[in-house]
Formats: C-alpha cells, sequence, structure tokens
C-alpha cells in the first residue's frame, strides 16, 4: 500500500496539473476530493489544501478560503501559502493574493516564485505603482530579459509606469475604480478564468490610462454588465474617473 504522504503529494501534483491544464470536468474533481478525504487523519494540511484547491475550481469560494486557511493552522508552509495565492487570484481576490506571496517573501526573501505572485496580482489589482516596485525587484534578481516569466507585465508597465508616475494617481485610487468592475466578473463563475484584460494610455488634453476587461460573453450581456459597472462608477463623484478608464468589453472571437 502506498504510504499516505507519498499518495497526498502524488495527489497534489496530479490535481495542480490539472488546475493548469484550464480544463473542466466535475467527475475528475469529484474523484479528487473523494481520494483527498480519505487521506485528512494522515496529513490533514496538505489534504486541507487539496480542497481548498478543489473547491476554487468548483466555483465554492468561502469553502475554497475555509480549507486553505484551515491548512495554514495545521502548519504554515510555502506551498501551502502560494497555492492560497493562486486561489486568491483565481477568484478575483488580488490584495488578499499579494498578502499571501507576502508572508512567503518575509520567511523566505529569496523566493522567486512569491515575487512573480506578487508582481502579477499587484498588476492585476490596478497597483500600478506597487507593481513597479515588485518588478524593480525582481530585475535585480533576473537580470536577463529572456529568462522572465513577467515579459507581458513589463511590456504593458513600460507605458503605464511613466503616466503613473506623472500623475497623482495612487494605487488606493486606482485599485478601487477597479475593484466593481472585479466584483462583477467575480460572478460569472468558470467564465472568469478566461478573463482577458487590455490596457491603454491615452491622450486628449490630459493624459489617462484605460483599463478594458474581455469577458468571453454575448456582447449584449457585456453591455448589461457594463451598465451596471457605469452606474456604480458614477456614484463616486470623488473618484478621478477620467484619468482611470475601466469598462468591460466583449472578447473578440478566437
Amino acid at each position: 500500500m502506498t504510504a499516505p504522504a507519498l499518495k497526498i503529494d502524488a495527489l497534489i501534483d496530479e490535481l495542480i496539473a490539472f488546475q493548469r491544464s484550464g480544463l473542466r470536468n466535475d467527475l475528475k474533481l469529484r474523484a479528487f476530493r473523494s481520494e483527498v478525504r480519505e487521506l485528512l487523519p494522515y496529513s490533514p494540511g496538505d489534504a486541507h489544501m487539496a480542497l481548498g484547491i478543489i473547491a476554487s475550481l468548483e466555483e465554492r469560494e468561502d469553502e475554497a478560503c475555509r480549507e486553505h486557511e484551515a491548512a495554514l493552522r495545521c502548519g504554515w508552509t510555502l506551498q501551502r501559502a502560494l497555492n492560497y495565492a493562486v486561489t486568491l487570484q483565481r477568484l478575483f481576490r488580488h490584495d488578499e493574493a499579494i498578502q499571501q506571496a507576502r508572508n512567503v517573501m518575509q520567511r523566505d526573501p529569496g523566493d522567486l516564485a512569491a515575487l512573480e505572485m506578487a508582481v502579477t496580482n499587484a498588476y492585476l489589482s490596478g497597483r500600478f505603482r506597487l507593481t513597479a516596485e515588485f518588478l524593480d525587484e525582481y530585475r535585480k534578481r533576473v537580470p536577463d530579459k529572456e529568462a522572465s516569466n513577467l515579459t507581458d507585465i513589463e511590456n504593458e508597465m513600460q507605458a503605464i509606469r511613466p503616466m503613473i508616475e506623472q500623475s497623482n494617481l495612487s494605487d488606493d485610487q486606482t485599485a478601487a475604480i477597479q475593484w466593481p468592475a472585479c466584483a462583477i466578473i467575480r460572478t460569472l463563475g468558470r467564465e472568469k478564468d478566461r478573463v482577458g484584460i487590455d490596457d491603454f494610455v491615452g491622450d486628449d488634453g490630459q493624459i489617462f490610462l484605460s483599463r478594458t476587461f474581455r469577458l468571453p460573453l454575448a456582447f449584449e450581456d457585456v453591455q448589461r454588465l457594463n451598465d451596471q459597472l457605469v452606474e456604480q462608477l458614477i456614484e463616486h463623484d470623488d473618484w478621478p474617473l477620467e484619468q482611470f478608464i475601466v469598462t468591460l468589453r466583449e472578447k473578440a472571437a478566437a
């Protein structure tokens, strides 16, 4: 019989590979859940982590977070913290994902995966000044641009960074302006995994940054959601909406 510790390790490897594949198979997830639950008495921390990943893929957000928190209570490990961050990123809870990445970086300053997670979620959250800070640190550690896992974000930030530095926009402002869009996207279930982002710096007499979330939905559905977004944004007349424009648009057909 395979030792429980070895079995849970193999299951986690298989589960993470399944998560990264982007495939959706409810029967497979139920099979994972059944196998992992059998191993809870033997490897509770890793089993709770695995159950958190499974719950996130099943769109059980509250359960996913409870399981990840239970895993960390069993004993903090780098793997448990980073997998929690992955789940939070997938749930569009980017600030919480940044915090998990920072927890890893505080305990292990040399961990590159945590820094990459921090860069990614700072960018996705609309915290562009923080993204620039993390990228500067990343470049100190990875001077070879050909070896970078963050090329797309770095390319986008080449245009965004000067605009942000010239403006008086704070990270708290841009994150707040973007949050209503993220809240809408979180309601899309599994479709949120296929959401794309387009950033554009323009100048119509005043320099501005436009962020468009591309949704894999029909034009009419996206328009309805964008109307909801506009209604929420215009309630905040204290936000610099003319400097950071956030919209929802349909995703172009492949």
